[in-house]
């Protein structure tokens, strides 16, 4: 052992061409072949986070093909010659011939030739289906215990990554390298089918049309100014031999980075990392295309009605990724609003002068802008927002503010320490430190910034910020009018008449048989150890949880009262306004907002249907003084009048656009299925009770609320008893406090009969369906035998719902299912199942998901693989420290003494395929369900639909609680 340890060391330190090691666990080297290497060794995480990401995005995507980086996203998961193929000599003329005829179909101009050509591309993929199987990469994934498989495509990069346990490094490694080496497009078609339905997602989805027209605009000759997703023109006509052509110029090792964030030992793989992804082969990197920045001069308006509501977005000069300026900016912009509410724009919310307004730069690797985004307020007794116009006036008074230089030391140094604060909160977990290093790497900027970063950010000066300000803050920029409207692109595609991919079950590939007989390193039943939460009583009924925080001198505490809305309906407005309140008789709300900022401290308040929050986060040198300001808020809340105006004023002017929200009317239809009239969107204030709530039952339903027993869950760096000692003091607790009944359950409601409930909306790009089966009460002994069921059904890519629905038949973006459970044990528990379609699909998709509800196909060979994922997952999902204590009380709800894993590992190993069938049949089969679709009448068939149960046609004002409306 000792000499592979030492073999190793010399290894790495071979490899280390130009890179340092860094301290803090933090590793960098890079292969011959160019790939670079990131590793943040820790080994208090119970698992790795592991990515692989490429230095190339949408920005070079070739203008006539758009889109290429975000297609070929989506393939790099059908696998290589070896993985996912079961005859690649039989395979590989149907592959050519499909690039062949993808060409031929782009330069037909004919439709109804271009639809014959369509079809033969189906037939062949069909052939093709017959010797491959293209979801054996996520399986074997999912083997091997990785979770979150996924990928994303950006601008400058694309990204792919997974967690796994950590004695799995070898295979991670193989897998994950050998994705990479002479990659296999197969089943392009389905997936231009699965984009196009991306793509129509995001036509009711009009925060993703702002976005765009912000980006058009800011960034206008530019490749930022078009969507990831690509031009529909292009998304019609795609070229498979493009795809590849694109893959070979930008994927080379150079243009590359492995990311390896937690329990592991550089040392120890970093000859695994060169046997792995040494064999890419080394490529040049093709020249960038440089493309000039956009000159603003003066003021330059443009208008849009894409939004539910007015909003305004001030559009000014920004710089690159990794600019000196770049942090400079961040803290001017942070100047103009930040989380502790005291930049000059939030000081024009918490006036009531605005609805919201923030402020943000927009960094990518080429260009940059700074942008202000303003939502005018609300007139609640007109019932209308004020103009754009208006917004923008108010908004310039604050943006010179700080463009003059106009702030004050102690600002400029709480947002500092806020930022330090926040970024040491982020690197907590795994995903945000590979992140920080990914985006080092796509900046090709030094990773000693990334270790740094808070020394660099401390170092700024108030020159600095003054010079940034003024310099970029001027009177030349772009201002985007949104105003209410509908102007979606009118690039509709019609449904097509493929025939379903049918792989062959039960075959792999000899790839996989090879793989999966890998060694693996020493597998280690460790359980949770909840040993070091500490719990005491603080009085008669509240008690304090603590954890201690060994990685940082940041503190997390949150207190939870024992009582929500479900006993005072108007308690989350109240802690809504709690957000931007004051204390009687001593502070003014933007006063408070400044002490606790002065205290580096951050405080927020919400409520749901069982309790209330407060959650604080700071450093414990100023937490004594945190938590008094913090008890005297709460006894003596200053709530402001012009805040309600303005919380109300918000409330009713999205409830007046309710009936254009097509993801809010999905939603509120989900809900009517799921609770009938106890939907939230039911069982809600009437407006006229929002028109005439009054600060005082606000402020007494705040005062009341602190009346019941509380729970108070610390983490930090003191001692037990000295938290105790500060915390037990100085929080708000009462004495012989009112005992809570939280939690409790919405009560579900009954289905008495098979029943197709109908929305119909003409505005919907996409149908969205959703399905609720109601099923036995709830019981921790059956948790094991729902889970599996649920990897099965529904378990990321190789569940049947995604497989059937998506993969085989291109239906849907979005599919997916799952099992509910409640919070106390005995109630019941339910399936749900969602789908988001073209219109013209939706029939179909139902038929689909309504088919596996009533004959699930049977597929005992993914048993063995189900019973690895299970395993695999108790094992190395751990919680982080922060939240342990809270993970206990949630396993303890359930019925657990501790970790469940240590209950329920025998289970899952004594797991038959036969346990699932079982289950499926007793709980889910011949069982009474609902389903209710949202959609346009003209394009789905409701005769159809009978045959599912009775068809209810509904009305949007079903959905709401129309009582005492006043619209």
């Amino acid at each position: 052992m000792k000499s592979l340890q030492c073999k190793s060391f010399f290894l790495l330190a071979a490899l280390l061409i130009s890179l340092p090691s860094f301290g803090q666990g933090l590793k960098a080297f890079k292969l011959k072949n160019g790939l670079s290497v990131y590793i943040w060794e820790d080994n208090t995480k119970s698992d790795v986070y592991g990515a692989v990401g490429v230095r190339t995005g949408s920005v070079n995507d070739p203008e006539q093909y758009t889109g290429l980086a975000h297609y070929l996203e989506h393939v790099m998961f059908k696998g290589t010659d070896k993985i996912s193929t079961l005859d690649w000599a039989a395979e590989e003329p149907i592959y050519k011939q499909i690039i062949a005829k993808y060409d031929e179909m782009a330069e037909e101009t004919n439709p109804a030739q271009k639809e014959a050509i369509s079809k033969e591309i189906n037939e062949l993929t069909i052939e093709a289906g017959k010797v491959s199987v293209s979801s054996e990469f996520s399986n074997l994934m999912e083997s091997m215990g990785a979770k979150g498989l996924n990928a994303g495509t950006s601008y400058d990069y694309t990204i792919y990554y997974n967690s796994f346990p950590a004695y799995q490094i070898n295979k991670w490694l193989e897998i994950s390298s050998q994705r990479f080496i002479n990659p296999v497009f197969r089943t392009f078609q389905s997936e231009l089918e699965t984009v196009y339905e991306e793509y129509n997602r995001s036509q009711d989805n009009p925060g993703r049309m702002q976005q765009e027209f912000l980006l058009n605009k800011a960034f206008e000759g530019h490749p930022y100014s078009r969507s990831v997703i690509g031009l529909p023109e292009h998304l019609k006509n795609p070229r498979l031999s493009k795809l590849i052509e694109y893959y070979n110029t930008w994927y080379t090792p150079e243009n590359m980075v492995l990311i390896l964030v937690g329990n592991v030992n550089a040392r120890q793989i970093s000859g695994r990392i060169n046997a792995a992804f040494g064999r890419l082969a080394p490529k040049s990197i093709p020249e960038r295309k440089q493309y000039p920045d956009l000159d603003i001069k003066g003021r330059t308006q443009y208008n849009a009605k894409i939004g539910y509501y007015p909003s305004v977005y001030l559009v000014y000069k920004g710089v690159p990724s990794g600019h000196p300026d770049e942090k400079a900016l961040k803290i001017a912009m942070e100047l103009l609003a930040n989380n502790s509410n005291t930049g000059t724009l939030n000081k024009l919310v918490i006036d009531g002068e605005l609805t919201g307004g923030a402020a943000f730069p927009l960094t990518f690797r080429e260009q940059g802008r700074n942008v202000v985004n303003l939502i005018p307020l609300y007139d609640e007794n007109q019932r209308r927002f004020e103009s754009n116009k208006s917004a923008e006036k108010k908004a310039l008074k604050a943006i010179q503010q700080i463009a003059n230089g106009e702030f004050e030391d102690w600002a400029v140094e709480a947002i500092k320490n806020n930022i330090c604060r926040d970024y040491d909160l982020q690197m907590e977990f795994n995903e945000n430190r590979a992140n920080e290093l990914m985006d080092a790497f796509i900046n090709e900027a030094d990773l000693g910034k990334v270790l740094n970063y808070k020394d660099e950010i401390m170092a700024i000066t108030h020159d600095d910020i003054k010079r940034v300000a003024k310099q970029y803050l001027s009177d030349n920029y772009l201002a985007l009018y949104i105003d209410k409207g509908n102007s979606k692109d009118e690039n509709k595609i019609k449904k097509p008449g493929y025939k379903p991919i049918e792989p062959p079950v039960g075959k792999q590939s000899l790839y996989a048989t090879q793989f999966k007989n890998m060694p693996i390193g020493h597998v280690d039943e460790k359980f949770i150890d909840f040993s070091d939460v500490q719990t005491k009583q603080l009085n008669d009924r509240s008690k304090m949880h603590y954890t201690l925080n060994p990685e940082n001198n940041i503190f997390s505490l949150t207190l939870r009262y024992g009582v929500g809305e479900r006993e005072f309906p108007k308690l989350g407005i109240a802690a809504d306004l709690m957000n931007n309140a004051g204390i009687m008789g001593t502070y003014e709300p933007q006063q408070l907002k400044e002490e606790l900022s002065k205290l580096n401290a951050t405080c927020s308040v919400n409520a749901d249907e069982d309790y209330l929050y407060i959650t604080m986060r700071g450093y414990e040198e100023t937490l004594p003084q945190a938590c008094q300001l913090l008890a005297r808020q709460i006894l003596m809340p200053k709530l402001d009048d012009k805040q309600l105006s303005r919380i109300k004023g918000s409330i009713l002017g999205s409830r007046q656009q309710r009936k254009e929200n097509v993801s809010l009317l999905a939603n509120a239809l989900t809900q009517y299925i799921r609770y009938g009239e106890k939907s939230s969107y039911i069982d809600e204030l009437t407006d006229k009770e929002v028109y005439e709530l009054q600060i005082s039952e606000l402020t007494g339903d705040i005062n009341r609320a602190a009346n019941y027993e509380a729970e108070i869950f610390y983490c930090g760096t003191l001692p037990f008893d000295n938290a105790y000692d500060i915390l037990s003091k100085n929080l708000p607790l009462v004495a012989n406090e009112r005992p809570s009944q939280s939690p409790q359950d919405r009560p579900l409601a009954p289905v008495t009969e098979n029943t197709v409930y109908f929305l119909p909306n003409a505005n919907a790009e996409q149908a969205q369906i959703s399905f609720y089966l109601p099923m036995q009460a709830y019981d921790k002994k059956d948790d094991v035998l729902r889970d599996a069921f649920f990897q099965y059904f529904s378990g990321g890519f190789n569940g049947l719902v995604i497989n059937e629905i998506r993969e085989k038949r291109s239906m849907a973006y979005s599919a997916g299912a799952a099992i509910m459970t409640p919070e106390i044990t005995g109630n019941p528990t339910c399936m749900i199942g969602s789908i988001g379609t073209q219109n013209d699909k939706a029939n179909d998709a139902v038929d689909v998901f309504m088919e596996l509800i009533n004959n699930m196909p049977e597929n005992a060979e993914r048993i063995d693989n189900i019973k690895s994922y299970m395993r695999q997952e108790a094992l190395s999902s751990h919680p982080e420290f922060r939240y342990k204590a809270q993970y206990l009380k949630r396993f303890q709800q359930m019925g657990y003494k501790g970790d469940p894993a240590e209950e329920n590992l025998p289970k899952i190993d004594a797991l038959t395929f036969d346990d699932i069938v079982k289950f499926y049949k007793e709980h889910i089969k011949g069982k009474p369900y609902a389903i209710g679709i949202m959609g346009n009448p003209k394009s789905i068939d409701l005769k159809r639909l009978e045959k599912y149960g009775k068809v209810v046609r509904l009305t949007e004002r079903k959905l709401f609680n129309t009582k005492d409306t006043l619209f």
